[in-house]
C-alpha cells in the first residue's frame, strides 16, 4: 500500500471532523481529542437519551474499539456520525472518536493488521 496517501487521508478526516462540529457557528472550537480509553465514557454520556437503535450502535462502537476490531468501530463511528438528528455533543463526540478510531486503524494497519488496511483501502476507494 502506498503511504504517501495516509497523510492526506487524515488530513480528509481531521476537515471532516471539523466540519460535523464547526458547521457555520464563528464560536466554535475545534473537537476536543478523545482516547481510546475516554470513547466508552463519553459515547455513553452523549447517547444516554437516544433512540434505543441509536444507542445500539454507540455500545458496537465502544464494543469493537475495546475488542481492537478499529474497522468495525470506524463504521460504527461514520454511521453515527450520518444520523440527522445529533445534539452538538454527540456529533463532537463523533468527530473526536473518528479521529481517534482513524489514528488506531492507521496504526494497526502499520503493524501489519490485514483487516485495518483494507478497510483503510476501501474506504479511500468509497469516499
Amino acid at each position: 500500500m502506498n503511504n504517501t496517501h495516509i497523510p492526506r487521508f487524515l488530513g480528509f478526516l481531521l476537515v471532516l471532523a471539523s466540519f460535523l462540529t464547526i458547521g457555520c457557528d464563528k464560536t466554535s472550537t475545534p473537537p476536543p481529542s478523545l482516547t481510546a480509553a475516554e470513547i466508552p465514557a463519553a459515547f455513553e454520556k452523549a447517547f444516554a437519551k437516544s433512540k434505543p437503535e441509536v444507542k445500539e450502535v454507540a455500545t458496537q462502537v465502544v464494543t469493537a474499539l475495546q475488542a481492537k476490531d478499529y474497522p468495525n468501530a470506524f463504521q460504527g463511528v461514520q454511521s453515527l456520525g450520518a444520523l440527522p438528528s445529533l445534539t452538538k455533543q454527540q456529533a463532537s463526540v463523533i468527530s473526536s472518536a473518528l479521529v481517534t478510531v482513524n489514528a488506531l486503524m492507521q496504526e494497526a494497519q502499520a503493524q501489519g493488521d490485514a483487516k485495518a488496511a483494507q478497510a483503510i483501502q476501501h474506504y479511500k476507494a468509497n469516499k
